[in-house]
């Protein structure tokens, strides 16, 4: 054999010489893919989702943008992936019982569609942890939105107590201002009337003031602007309370998360791939064998001995 060249109908030769060797490592290399398939790797089956993520509201002002802030789809893809929210779901004795690492989640920023996927050792049990992860992360999300409302409601109520007990003091110095000069009675204001302010002047009451002394009259003006003021603000706080309220009582997650696509239940398991396993086994094997075909003819042809 040339030590330079080696022709085709050489390589040929070769390799039809060792026809025998090249087969024997394709059927051994097939038999461990299929050993490895069918025996020692586990089969992986994968659930698949899809859920929308929405703010669409009827909500306004300050409650729709907690709702903005809150149902986003970037906020929903990383509480998913959350480990810490995940085993608080799936919690036995303390034990990591489902990974997020088998949580695939994808998200298109242009549609809000979340893609989802679970990979688990059964069919079911990747259908039902898929479903669960969703259901408990549309119950957490309304609960955490439900609690900043109540939060937001007692903030309101502190204030409206706050300006409430403000205004009290304005009319009760409005009023002493009109006892402590020997005013007209009919200048005193009502304070409250069950929960809505009296302060507006009367025809009446304004042509009274009209006649009373230019500071002192400058300093009862002064007192009701400030309580005009004050009742305003009054007003505003009751209004968004209110509708803070309303909002804790009808609030639903389901609108604003939609499962688009419910989990499947896969039907036959992703991985080990037979199929791909076995191609890629026959390819390895035919490699493995001209290689040694190849090698043991470089040993003959180089044996001293034999020279």
């Amino acid at each position: 054999m040339n030590e330079e060249t080696i022709s085709l109908r050489e390589l040929v030769e070769i390799v039809w010489n060792g026809k025998k060797i090249i087969i024997l490592s394709m059927v051994v290399s097939i038999l461990i893919a299929t050993v490895l398939s069918f025996i020692v790797l586990d089969k992986k089956y994968v659930s698949e989702a899809t859920v929308q993520v929405t703010a669409n509201t009827n909500a306004e002002g300050i409650v729709k943008q907690y709702i903005d802030s809150e149902f986003t789809s970037q906020v929903f893809a990383e509480r998913m992936k959350n480990q810490a929210f995940i085993d608080q779901i799936f919690n036995e004795s303390g034990k990591k019982v489902v990974s997020n690492k088998n949580l695939a989640v994808n998200v298109d920023v242009q549609t809000n569609m979340i893609s989802l996927s679970y990979t688990s050792g059964s069919s079911d049990g990747a259908q039902k942890i898929l479903s669960t992860l969703i259901d408990e992360q549309k119950k957490y999300m309304s609960e955490t939105l439900t609690n900043e409302f109540t939060l937001l409601a007692d903030s309101y109520t502190k204030e409206s107590e706050r300006l409430s007990n403000e205004i009290r003091d304005l009319i009760k110095l409005y009023n002493e201002t009109i006892k402590t000069n020997n005013l007209p009675e009919i200048l005193i204001l009502q304070s409250m009337i069950p929960n809505e302010l009296i302060i507006d002047l009367s025809t009446e009451q304004q042509a009274t003031l009209v006649n009373i002394d230019g500071a002192l009259q400058n300093e009862l003006m002064q007192l009701q602007a400030k309580i005009s003021s004050k009742s305003e603000e009054y007003r505003k706080v009751l209004d968004q309370y209110q509708s803070v309220l309303t909002n804790i009582e009808s609030f639903r997650p389901d609108p604003l998360i939609k499962t688009v696509i419910a989990p499947t239940l896969p039907e036959t398991p992703s991985s080990p791939n037979t199929l791909l396993n076995s191609t890629i086994s026959i390819v390895l094997g035919a490699i493995i064998g001209l290689g040694i075909v190849f090698f043991r003819k470089y040993w003959t042809e180089t044996n001293p001995v034999e020279k």
